[in-house]
């Protein structure tokens, strides 16, 4: 669970009802994420997923925009004042890490690689947003457990595409599995999906050269990340 399923109900919400009415896209859309982040947990991670859903639904309402870089520090704050101690704490420092990936060097590899980013189709996007997630998680990944993974790009690129189908899957076998023979043949396709996803992770897991052992120390991981600002601030300019 994380941002990504947040964005897949938010859009959903926002194509269904913002027909109707922009107010009732709005509460509904924001009574989804509530309810996911409930139903989920008050994970570090789901809480900044939280208020970045619903700041971003409200930025939305009022045809506002907002910086990147204002969007990570006002969430950090938040997320800090209510729990200090999340400044500590690993799930919160690799949420806001991928986080930084996906919103500021994403956008940078983009431009860098293509004259017009903006009309890259959504794998090549998937591609970027995966690789800049994962770059920047890489120092803290490592310094934590010793190890790295080889495959998880690739790991990605074959699930995260079938999220939101799968989602949609679920949640319609859900409801409808009070009624007889629908809800079984919804079901079915429902399982085959969450299946292949499972085995997809567990088989690229199980390569013996799925991942690597690399120890660093906590200056060797400031050092990476003094560098890969570097190289950003130089993108940037």
């Amino acid at each position: 669970a994380s941002g990504y399923n947040l964005t897949v109900l938010v859009m959903a919400a926002q194509r269904v009802f913002n027909k109707i009415s922009r107010k009732i896209a709005l509460f509904v859309a924001i009574l989804l994420v509530l309810g996911f982040v409930f139903v989920v947990g008050f994970t570090p991670s789901m809480i900044r997923a939280g208020i970045v859903a619903i700041f971003g639904l409200i930025l939305w309402y009022f045809g506002r925009k907002t910086r990147a870089y204002f969007l990570l520090t006002f969430v950090a704050a938040i997320t800090l004042i209510f729990e200090p101690s999340n400044l500590l704490n690993l799930g919160w420092q690799l949420s806001f890490a991928s986080f930084f990936g996906v919103l500021i060097l994403s956008p940078l590899l983009q431009k860098i690689f293509f004259e017009k980013p903006e009309k890259l189709n959504s794998a090549l996007k998937l591609f970027f947003e995966t690789f800049s997630a994962q770059i920047i998680t890489l120092p803290l990944i490592i310094f934590t457990f010793g190890t790295v993974s080889v495959i998880s790009i690739f790991a990605n690129m074959l699930i995260l595409p079938f999220v939101p189908l799968a989602m949609l899957l679920t949640f319609v076998s859900g409801v409808l599995a009070v009624v007889p023979m629908i809800g079984a043949a919804i079901a079915l396709p429902t399982t085959w999906l969450l299946g292949y996803m499972i085995q997809a992770a567990n088989w690229l897991a199980g390569l013996e050269w799925a991942q690597m052992e690399i120890n660093i120390t906590w200056w060797q991981c400031g050092l990476m990340y003094a560098v890969m600002i570097g190289a950003m601030w130089w993108m940037k300019k």
